[in-house]
């Protein structure tokens, strides 16, 4: 249940990333994106 959670927030983050140019939510982003995808370094990067 757990990796279901993570991969729909990756999903959900990548997609919102794609769409916003305000420079301090993207940064939020993707700073978000990177601590999901660090703790589970095998997580797909695919969107």
């Amino acid at each position: 249940m757990e990796t279901f959670v993570r991969d729909e927030n990756l999903k959900l983050y990548r997609r919102l990333l794609a769409e916003t140019q305000d420079e301090d939510r993207r940064r939020v982003l993707k700073q978000l994106i990177a601590q999901l995808t660090e703790r589970d370094p095998q997580t797909s990067t695919s969107g």
